[in-house]
């Protein structure tokens, strides 16, 4: 599919069959722990085989060694050259020396020093929270783009494979998260990276989608953290949900420019939702809208 039409939000609570995805290929990054590895482990029960790049090698070579049909490489996500070669190692590894489902997830949330005070004046804040969770993202679209461009031809039609890339957000792109601006801004960034895609036939048919975690007990936050959010009564999100609401997507080639939120179970009983935000209500902006694509770059030349 090309473009964009917004027509109400995807139904979650439906059954849906992964058939389809059998024999096709997918890269994830940071796929050795938490929910990266929880996208690794529900794709290649689905029969797609995967290739996952992350820094934790003893991770990583631990579920290689576990699962049949995926392959571990080493990968710093800020590095052009380690995702570069990332991506190589995908299409070689893959079946049909292609790929064809990308999962943008390897990301960090540390100490934010933006907020933080000193009294000996201000301090240049380390900035590695977007290195990773915007840059590297940024590096991970632009190989998908080249990819899916360079095997679906710059011709869009309805019989060629479906291609799609997911960029993973957080429930903090939507909500006030105190003292932390840089995680936030981060995952905001990834709904702006899909509301760029979504609309252009640059994209020649392949699909763009957001899933937006909310809390999930994984490595990006330490025990006692997660304790502590515990004590309070706050409900958590699955890892395994998270890998149906991925399924659902890729299942779905109807599915894009939609960001979807991993949810705990008593808001979604599916354990996720579309949140279907991601449109414009108001009637100014929809007309603003309008004129902005009417008068935005020719949709007309490759951006890869």
């Amino acid at each position: 599919m090309s473009g964009y039409k917004h027509t109400g939000p995807v139904p979650c609570d439906v059954g849906f069959d992964t058939a389809n995805l059998k024999g096709k290929t997918a890269v994830v990054t940071g796929g050795a722990n938490g929910i990266g590895e929880a996208y690794v482990r529900a794709l290649v029960k689905a029969g797609v085989t995967v290739c996952f790049g992350d820094l934790d090698v003893e991770g990583g070579t631990k579920l290689e060694n576990e699962l049949t049909g995926i392959k571990f490489v080493k990968c710093d996500i800020t590095s052009w050259e380690d995702q570069v070669n990332l991506f190589d190692v995908a299409k070689t590894f893959s079946p049909t020396n292609k790929i064809h489902y990308i999962v943008a997830n390897a990301g960090i949330a540390v100490e934010d020093e933006v907020f933080q005070y000193n009294e000996n004046g201000p301090q240049k804040p380390n900035l590695k929270i977007i290195d990773v969770n915007l840059n590297g993202a940024l590096y991970t679209t632009k190989l998908s783009l080249h990819h899916f461009v360079s095997q679906n031809g710059q011709t869009v039609s309805e019989q060629q494979e479906d291609t799609c890339l997911i960029l993973i957000g957080s429930g903090a792109a939507f909500l006030d998260v105190p003292r932390g601006p840089q995680y936030p801004a981060s995952k905001w960034a990834m709904r702006g990276i899909m509301h760029s895609l979504r609309r252009t036939t640059h994209f020649y048919g392949s699909r763009v989608n957001v899933i937006s975690p909310w809390y999930v007990k994984t490595k990006i936050l330490s025990k006692e953290v997660f304790e502590q959010i515990k004590s309070k009564g706050v409900e958590f999100a699955t890892v395994e949900d998270a890998g149906q609401c991925l399924l659902r997507i890729l299942s779905d080639r109807s599915v894009n420019g939609h960001s979807f939120f991993l949810s705990a179970r008593r808001w979604a009983s599916s354990g996720f939702v579309d949140l279907d935000l991601e449109d414009y209500e108001n009637e100014t902006l929809k007309e603003i809208q309008r004129d902005q694509l009417k008068g935005g770059p020719p949709d007309d030349g490759l951006f890869v």
